[in-house]
């Protein structure tokens, strides 16, 4: 973020002019608390690039760059303030953290799920200007809270804040959403809080939780796991959130703390509900009304980036994609084939993944497996055919994705379902070998469907199975798998026709 970017609010503190003699801060060896951070950054108040006595700002061992080379300012450091703060006090995992504001996106993503709605005091701020696609803008900026009132306000302390320097802004918009200030025409929007992992006040006390959909004989019931691997029993959704008729195919995804719910109703159309973090419903909403009527829906699937749900959809052998912003508004449906390319037969699967903050996409069609990405400005590259990059499965059945880090993790169900393969696809763009599962998953079985989530940077999957039951595995981080356990499927009445998995926290 530029320095001219954001302007300072009235109650924002005065810049305060420090000494330059003063001592560099070494990073500690323990994680601290959301207290400690903000102690450490009051003591930079005042400070330009070049603070922290002359040495400046970023987090050693990740993207970032010094903020101060030479005596003068090297580039935009907000980011580099709120890295070096964090690393400071021994936070964890910030890796992925680079100059750009939106790297806390990632880290959000990576650590908890994606940004939450509810700030602590040592989390990270994120501002965007909704209007904006999703990417990186000029007027990102992100500083740490330094205090949370129960008015819902909330104070941050940020670098290259008025004028370019640290400074405190007090009294502001807590709610994700608010406008903080304009800048260049632009309204910039609170987008979220990402939570320092391993400081030991803000992390949830039940740690990310799977949350499972699932089509029992035509209605939508929805449980979770939560983190120490129990699971809840299942409650029919469409008794909170509305009757749609007999169900076809469902879809979730976690945002913000929240769960997104799409399901194929009984007259064909598309509709989303919304289960808040504390467990009530929304009512279901037709998507078709909003994003365009499509028919002949044959298979949902929902990944959420940064604030915003993108759900794909198979249609008459075709595949289109929609995006539900922030506000709750929606993208039309577009063609995806029209953007990557004609695939040679109809699709007859589908599924997306958020990768590092980019979706990709993979189609079963003519029972190979394709891929393709969408960048943060819209476009789709061509369809790569996956079984030329990691080997042929045999015929595809179905398909699904997730994103663990920079990689892309694919489960693909072949022959009718009886087997079962994983690959994955790393940053690089390389491919490992579609490897059979039937091994390490410790049983065989025959699928009729598969979902599958990042959970806590692990990949977990479900599979439903012709003898009805749902499975559930575990990718563990270091490669390894559970083996395919039977869910407990409590409150679910019916055949299950279909479930998908997500994670939230």
């Amino acid at each position: 973020m530029s320095k001219t970017a954001l302007r300072a609010s009235s109650t924002a503190v005065a810049a305060l002019v420090l000494g330059a003699g003063l001592t560099v801060l070494a990073p500690s060896a323990q994680a601290a608390s959301g207290a400690d951070i903000v102690a450490t950054i009051r003591g930079q108040l005042g400070s330009d690039a070049c603070g922290n006595g002359g040495a400046g700002y970023y987090a050693p061992g990740t993207g970032q760059t010094r903020s101060c080379s030479g005596g003068s300012e090297t580039h935009a450091w907000c980011a580099d303030f709120a890295g070096w703060a964090w690393s400071r006090n021994g936070v964890k995992n910030l890796g992925p953290l680079n100059n750009l504001a939106n790297s806390f996106q990632t880290y959000a993503r990576n650590n908890q799920g994606g940004l939450s709605s509810t700030p602590h005091v040592g989390d990270a701020v994120f501002f965007h200007p909704k209007s904006q696609p999703a990417g990186f803008t000029n007027y990102d900026h992100v500083a740490i809270v330094s205090a949370v009132h129960a008015n819902g306000t909330i104070d941050w302390i940020g670098g290259n804040q008025s004028g370019g320097y640290v400074t405190e802004n007090k009294n502001m918009p807590g709610s994700v959403g608010a406008v903080e200030w304009t800048s260049g025409g632009y309204n910039v929007n609170l987008m979220g809080f990402a939570s320092p992992f391993g400081a030991s006040d803000p992390a949830p006390a039940d740690g990310m939780k799977a949350q499972v959909v699932v089509n029992g004989g035509g209605a939508i019931f929805h449980g979770l796991r939560k983190a120490d691997g129990t699971w809840t029993g299942f409650g029919n959704i469409e008794s909170q959130a509305g009757d749609i008729g007999t169900v076809g195919s469902v879809a979730d995804a976690g945002l913000n703390g929240d769960t997104h719910v799409v399901a194929v109703g009984g007259n064909g159309h598309v509709y989303h509900t919304i289960r808040l973090a504390n467990g009530s419903w929304g009512k279901f909403g037709d998507v078709n009304a909003a994003a365009g009527n499509l028919t002949d829906v044959t298979k949902l699937s929902a990944v959420t980036i940064g604030t915003e749900l993108n759900v794909l959809a198979v249609a008459d052998g075709g595949l289109y994609h929609s995006v539900r912003h922030f506000d709750g508004s929606w993208t039309p449906f577009g063609d995806v084939m029209a953007e990557a390319g004609t695939l040679p037969a109809p699709v007859t699967s589908a599924a997306e993944a958020s990768v590092n903050g980019q979706l990709q996409v993979v189609a079963v069609a003519g029972g190979r497996v394709y891929h393709s990405l969408r960048s943060n400005d819209g476009n789709w590259t061509p369809w790569g055919d996956v079984y030329t990059e990691a080997g042929n499965a045999g015929v595809a059945s179905d398909v699904a994705v997730a994103g663990t880090g920079t990689d892309m993790q694919i489960v693909v169900t072949a022959n009718n379902g009886a087997k079962q393969f994983h690959a994955a696809r790393t940053a690089a763009g390389n491919w490992t070998a579609l490897t059979d599962l039937t091994s390490v998953l410790g049983s065989s079985f025959t699928a009729t469907g598969v979902s599958a989530a990042a959970v806590d940077n692990e990949l977990q999957a479900t599979f439903v199975t012709t003898d009805n039951r749902i499975l559930h595995t575990v990718r563990r981080v270091n490669g390894t798998w559970t083996g395919a356990a039977a869910m407990n499927l409590t409150g679910i009445t019916g055949n299950h026709y279909g479930a998908s998995i997500t994670g939230t926290l």
